[in-house]
């Protein structure tokens, strides 16, 4: 098991479970929850990793930011803090493999930024969901806006954001938020069984090719299926 900053990365065979672990709420006291440098050295040096899945220690995936610290901090570190932070969730956003947030309980503010960064969201049945930071007198600060709007569309997200709402697991799915509610109340073990379904029998060069293309296709790259067929099959022969 890894130790870093605010979190614990561990392989569940071919399946990475990062957990975010700062206090009863998982507090986002560093938006930088995981060095983003650490995170892909220990990836490389796991190849056979076709998944992450990102879940909080305890009752609830992340509350956030620690709202306390916000007028204690210079503005200008807080803004390099923040970067950090962002950079660290574009960077999950771009992995070449499957990734998926386990929701326990509650997810607000950057605790939801960090599960938008994932391609599924499962939640248990008694989680709730929002991008509260009007109410604190700011807005979300690691692309919360953008990645709200990408995934339920832009009435809905205005909405949410404006009324500081936080949704149930059920009005979570009915949005679009998530992709489905855990039948067992640790969504942990659901959200693992899931990831490995998708991606089992597939090679890695497989799982590669087809996330690694979807993304650089978001990102305007021309071509960006480019080698991954010949790779694959390479693959294959090499059996």
């Amino acid at each position: 098991m890894l130790n870093s900053n605010l979190s614990e990365l561990y392989a569940d065979d071919n399946i990475a479970v990062l957990t975010i672990d700062n206090g009863p709420k998982n507090l986002l006291t560093e938006p930088e929850f995981i060095d983003r440098k650490t995170l892909l050295d220990w990836l490389d040096k796991h190849q056979q990793v076709g998944g992450l899945v990102i879940t909080g220690k305890g009752k609830h995936f992340s509350h956030g930011a620690d709202v306390s610290l916000f007028g204690a901090s210079d503005e200008k570190a807080l803004s390099h803090k923040l970067e950090a932070g962002r950079e660290l969730l574009r960077t999950i956003e771009e992995l070449p493999i499957i990734t998926a947030a386990a929701i326990n309980g509650g997810c607000f503010g950057g605790g939801l930024e960090v599960a938008m960064s994932c391609h599924f969201r499962i939640a248990s049945p008694k989680s709730r969901l929002g991008l509260t930071e009007v109410m604190h007198g700011v807005i979300p600060g690691m692309g919360g806006i953008e990645k709200l709007t990408r995934i339920v569309g832009k009435e809905k997200a205005i909405r949410m954001i404006f009324g500081c709402e936080m949704l149930s697991a059920e009005s979570a799915l009915e949005t679009g938020l998530i992709t489905k509610i855990s039948e067992d109340k640790d969504a942990l073990p659901e959200t693992i069984s899931f990831v490995k379904e998708l991606i089992s029998g597939k090679s890695m060069a497989q799982i590669n090719g087809i996330i690694g293309t979807i993304c650089r296709a978001e990102a305007g790259i021309k071509d960006p299926s480019k080698g991954c067929f010949e790779k694959a099959l390479s693959e294959v022969n090499a059996e």
